[in-house]
């Protein structure tokens, strides 16, 4: 028989993973084990532009909405690092993602043990009733798997063949060491990553380009509906209410709900504005820059040193082209079965769309009758735009929780029913 068996291995260590290892962590049991291929906890570092705001308030923390009393909320961070009293003077409830940084830092040195950096996982078996890991330094052995290794950068199709130091998405490594100065730089994506990167090119982060052109097929620089109302959606009711729909239902909602999941911080678009305003007529500092919605990018070819870039207008469905020499994708991110599970390929059910089917409890649907594996952010399409988000994490890690224990260790229900009533008949 094997030794060291877990109830659990994680793969992946982001937010994620680390907010369940985090209401785990003090049981006595279960016995669980996170793994990841970085060296340190380091939470999307090519990202961390500056002042980049989180986009939800702060406690929506791995743990505080179903365990406000657990030791790794931010209020105990803030306390533990004796900085309580001076947040309290910002007067502000949505951190930047610096901040939110170094919160799981500090939570990944308190969990240190149980988890293991620097062990990318090569391979998932199944073996004997069990889940057989395999990493570079070894196998472990476990009868259940929670994945949250990441989506991967989406990459338009015309892109791929140039993909390196010179086109890149903002995702990568080429971000943090690319050289902008006196380049011509076309940034592409609409959303907050997009106008992150556009700001600080203009702030000269890497270098004063030649002049930088951003691109969004969106109808302008549009700003995320966080409304009171809106809000409702990310509750744990909505979620377990909009899961029972009919799929056809829930991904014409799902597009419909573009802007309450990934539109720009309203406080960052108006002091980006504030500063454009101050450089038009004041400063005059920025390189040349445009600023160009409803486009899409069509063709990419390589001339000398440069890219010709054909972009298309939907207004006005014409074509223009231009040269440029750095091209930046803030194209967002893409899902699928990660290939460190391709050896359970046979026994994963997908959708007619090619999709995975992931049950109400975030487990994926599989043959195996006894084990289980759990799947964090790989369930837009079931479970709703709140499910690549921060906002429900902890509420998720709850439900993964109580399903690993087999019991309702941590609360994962309103008390109140919702202010919006999508999905029961009232008094008319």
């Amino acid at each position: 028989m094997h030794s060291d068996i877990y109830d659990l291995i994680g793969v992946g260590i982001g937010p994620f993973n680390l907010s369940l290892a985090a209401l785990l962590g003090p049981l006595d049991r279960p016995l669980i084990k996170f793994y990841d291929n970085k060296k340190s906890f380091d939470w999307h570092p090519e990202l961390l532009l500056d002042n980049a705001p989180m986009q939800t308030s702060f406690l929506k923390d791995l743990v505080t909405p179903v365990q406000p009393t657990n030791p790794y909320s931010y209020l105990n961070y803030l306390v533990s690092c004796g900085q309580f009293y001076h947040f309290l003077n910002t007067g502000r409830d949505v951190i930047t993602r610096l901040e939110f940084n170094h919160y799981l830092k500090w939570c990944s040195e308190q969990l240190s043990d149980l988890l293991e950096f620097d062990s990318p996982v090569l391979d998932v078996k199944y073996q004997d009733g069990l889940f057989k890991v395999i990493k570079s330094s070894g196998e472990t052995f476990t009868r259940n798997l929670c994945v949250a290794s990441g989506p991967v950068p989406f990459i338009p199709e015309c892109s791929k063949p140039f993909i390196g130091e010179s086109v890149f998405h903002a995702k990568s490594k080429h971000l943090k060491g690319v050289s902008l100065q006196n380049k011509k730089v076309l940034v592409v994506g609409g959303g907050q990553t997009g106008l992150e990167v556009f700001r600080n090119v203009l702030n000269e982060k890497w270098g004063k380009s030649q002049n930088v052109t951003l691109i969004t097929g969106r109808d302008n620089l549009l700003p995320l509906d966080e409304g009171p109302f809106t809000n409702e959606i990310f509750t744990p009711q909505f979620v377990s209410e909009f899961y029972e729909l009919n799929q056809d239902s829930k991904d014409k909602f799902t597009k419909s709900l573009l802007l309450t999941s990934d539109g720009n911080t309203p406080s960052y678009l108006a002091d980006f504005y504030n500063e454009l305003y101050l450089d038009k007529f004041y400063k005059k500092s920025f390189s040349d820059y445009t600023i160009s919605p409803k486009r899409w990018l069509e063709t990419i070819s390589k001339k000398n040193n440069e890219y010709e870039v054909t972009i298309r207008n939907t207004l006005s469905d014409q074509c223009h082209s231009f040269n440029v020499d750095v091209i930046i994708l803030a194209t967002g991110f893409t899902s699928g079965l990660p290939n460190y599970l391709d050896s359970l390929k046979e026994d994963v059910l997908f959708d007619d769309r090619g999709r995975l089917c992931i049950s109400r409890d975030y487990k994926l649907r599989t043959k195996f009758k006894e084990n289980n594996i759990y799947m964090m952010n790989y369930s837009r399409h079931g479970h709703g735009i709140a499910d690549p988000q921060t906002s429900l994490m902890s509420w998720r890690s709850a439900v993964i929780a109580n399903d690993l224990l087999g019991e309702s260790k941590f609360k994962n229900t309103n008390n109140q029913s919702s202010f919006i009533d999508y999905f029961t008949e009232g008094r008319m």
